[in-house]
């Protein structure tokens, strides 16, 4: 049978035995600081591990009980599987007691067990009371029905029961999920002499290989793992539910700061989140805006929350908010995080990432409180269609998977079953995209429209838009993903027979040019006119000068211009018009005299060989120019290298 990796923690008030307790069951002592030595009192978190006699080996994370030490406590709860809460018989329930289940209740805990410690202090008649007093505490909360050892660290009573009843409670606690990610929080960073930088923290997520890359977030510094050890012995890898230290590579002590994670791929930072807030059955209360400390893992920052669905929150409800970071924070769904107040000296209440990428909601409108609401409800199909509908191009649902930490198999079964009317999805070679209904609608009535726009203003044309010019109907800042929305989007159009495809264009799938004999009859007059012998470069008010009619007025002969242009009769340079077979000419005159003259030809060589003006052979060679077929290298113009090699090919 596979070992178990879970990481126990221990909870409850200062001075309680916590820490007596877990060096009487380890032989190790966790308060290895000379402060901690010397007032007694656990200030750091401390780190050891049991092993059971069921072969199990749990991890330890024993935490200071001090009140002013609160936000470390919430550090050390971060990747915990289980509670150890400590009560010493002689004092019973005490503050912190309090709070520290109170905090395991907000992060999610579901199993623990209780010892009672100090019981050689205390008669049979005082434990009894103990016992009883400690039962009531626990009613209502996920400690109910968990187990209440008596021990003595002193006496060594009771520590046998309560090695059993930590045997007997793991098979009831599942493992964290290996698969995905992996994600740890640093909570001890020093550097050894000979090793370069080591770390510390509980992974909450994924597993881990040595040698394999990290990466330090946010940030995204990329460090390697030079060595891992679990439980001070070297091993292969690490995953979900361990204690790990971490030797890593291209990691330097100053570039480290408090709540930074180690990743296995690069996962945006965020300074918004949307989260279900409760607060504590105390007397505190929030506003609908509100300064407080938010800890989440290691990160501590001093937060603005935003009451979504209620204007004020009392102490025992809850509320969904909207958290403001002042620095960026790697948070993901279904995070917990505890609140105190922005003093430090109250623990407020907790709960849980929602959304870690929202959008604003400073105005509150009832169908964005709705969506968050029903996001809340943690239902897989309500979250997939929110993180849809947040997005404005189509969203690969590898990335929806990776936002809302949701298996990607699970959630493909979802959208091939249970996929939200809404919502409409584009199976690619090695992708599926999703995009709300709606949007697609607009998008493709905004295509249709310019393709539209176009055949009416150009009835002549056989051709439509191509994807560049279509891609002006997207975000400028956006050209990635912009550029796959369109693709997804014309062949949507393409499949459903709404367009086809006209060269490198796109046209109406029921486009037909339809030319009348007064259109065709302008259209042969004009390619006289421009094949006239001594005429090059025309104008357009020329071109009006010769052909306006009453009948035929300008905007048909622009038609007709633009047809031509299509149609490749005319080219259009420096504002002028000009016969495509004069430049073809113009440009065999060109290459002859360069086959003989190596050195290249000037402005002046090309005027005198086409008998035209300065300005007009200047339009021709820059047109050269910005086909690839010459460059110019001062006053010279030579061929480029790789039209004289398509020539040698031809």
């Amino acid at each position: 049978m596979e070992k178990k990796h879970l990481i126990m923690g221990t909870a409850g008030h200062v001075d309680h035995g916590k820490t007596t307790l877990i060096k009487a069951l380890t032989g190790f002592d966790c308060d290895t600081h000379a402060q901690e030595k010397m007032r007694g009192i656990t200030i750091n978190l401390g780190f050891t591990h049991i092993d059971l006699p069921d072969g199990n080996s749990v991890s330890v994370v024993d935490v200071p009980g001090h009140a002013d030490f609160i936000k470390t406590m919430v550090t050390g709860a971060c990747g915990m599987d289980f509670v150890l809460l400590v009560i010493a018989a002689d004092e019973g329930i005490m503050p912190q007691s309090k709070e520290h289940l109170e905090i395991m209740q907000h992060l999610g805990l579901k199993k623990g067990l209780v010892a009672l410690t100090k019981v050689d202090l205390i008669d049979k008649e005082l434990l009894e009371l103990a016992q009883e007093e400690v039962r009531e505490f626990m009613s209502g909360t996920f400690l109910a029905d968990a187990p209440v050892i008596t021990v003595s660290a002193a006496s060594k009573d009771g520590l046998e029961a309560l090695i059993a009843a930590i045997v007997t409670l793991i098979p009831q606690i599942p493992e964290k999920n290996s698969e995905g990610i992996f994600r740890m929080f640093i909570d001890r960073i020093f550097s050894q002499p000979g090793f370069g930088t080591i770390v510390n923290g509980s992974v909450l997520a994924g597993k881990i290989h040595r040698n394999e890359p990290l990466y330090l977030l946010p940030g995204g510094r990329e460090v390697r793992v030079r060595n891992l050890q679990r439980h001070g012995t070297d091993v292969d890898s690490l995953k979900a539910g361990d204690r790990g230290s971490l030797n890593l590579v291209n990691l330097k002590l100053k570039e480290f700061r408090k709540g930074m994670l180690l990743a296995s791929r690069l996962v945006k930072a965020t300074t918004l989140c949307d989260a279900k807030l409760t607060l504590f059955n105390r007397e505190a209360k929030l506003n609908l805006w509100n300064q407080v400390i938010f800890l989440l893992g290691t990160i501590r920052q001093m937060v603005r929350i935003h009451l979504l669905d209620k204007d004020e929150l009392k102490g025992g409800e809850a509320s969904l908010v909207q958290i403001y970071l002042p620095s960026p924070a790697v948070i993901q769904f279904d995070d917990s995080f505890i609140i105190r107040n922005s003093s430090g000296t109250e623990t407020l209440g907790g709960g849980r990432i929602i959304d870690p990428y929202p959008l604003h909601h400073r105005r509150r409108r009832s169908p964005q409180i709705e969506i968050v609401k029903k996001m809340a409800s943690g239902d897989p199909v309500e979250l997939l269609l929110a993180e849809v509908k947040k997005a404005v191009y189509p969203v690969s649902y590898k990335k929806i998977s990776e936002v809302l930490n949701i298996n990607s198999a699970d959630l493909l079964e979802i959208i091939f079953q249970e996929l939200p009317a809404e919502l409409v999805f584009f199976q690619t070679e090695n992708d599926i995209m999703l995009l709300e209904k709606k949007k697609l609608v607009a998008f493709q009535n905004r295509i249709l429209n310019k393709i539209r726009d176009h055949h009416g203003e150009n009835p002549l044309l056989k051709t439509g838009k191509t994807v560049n010019e279509l891609l002006g109907l997207f975000e400028k800042d956006e050209q990635e993903r912009s550029k796959l929305a369109l693709d997804l989007i014309l062949q949507h159009l393409l499949e459903n027979n709404k367009i086809r495809k006209a060269g490198n264009t796109y046209i109406l799938f029921e486009h037909e040019v339809e030319i009348d004999v007064e259109m065709e009859s302008c259209i042969n007059d004009m390619k006289e006119f421009f094949s006239e012998k001594g005429r090059d470069f025309v104008e357009y008010d020329e071109i009006y000068t010769r052909f306006e009619t009453p009948k035929l007025t300008r905007k048909k002969i622009d038609k007709v211009i633009n047809y031509l242009k299509a149609d490749g009769g005319i080219k259009f340079l420096q504002k002028k018009l000009i016969a495509s077979e004069k430049l073809e000419r113009y440009r065999e005159i060109m290459l002859e005299f360069l086959r003989q003259n190596e050195a290249g030809i000037t402005v002046a060589q090309f005027r005198d060989l086409i008998a035209g003006n300065r300005n007009n052979a200047i339009a021709i060679l820059e047109y050269f120019d910005s086909e690839g077929i010459t460059l110019r290298k001062g006053n010279f113009r030579v061929l480029t290298r790789k039209f004289t090699n398509n020539l040698k090919d031809n």
